[in-house]
């Protein structure tokens, strides 16, 4: 999760970290309630495709 600041200065590190995912095609999340909304999708997906989660910790 990346949090943009303003002003669109190249040189931080929000910028650097979205232009990377950008260009890797990697998801980047830039709010709190857009993580939990791709969460609660993915979910939907594990859960449609019939697949388990389990915690490794355990």
């Amino acid at each position: 999760i990346n949090t943009p600041t303003k002003g669109n200065d190249s040189t931080r590190d929000g910028f650097k970290i979205r232009r990377t995912a950008t260009e890797f095609s990697t998801e980047v999340m830039t709010s709190l309630d857009t993580l939990k909304a791709l969460v609660e999708v993915k979910k939907k997906e594990i859960k449609d495709a019939g697949l388990e989660v389990y915690n490794i910790a355990e």
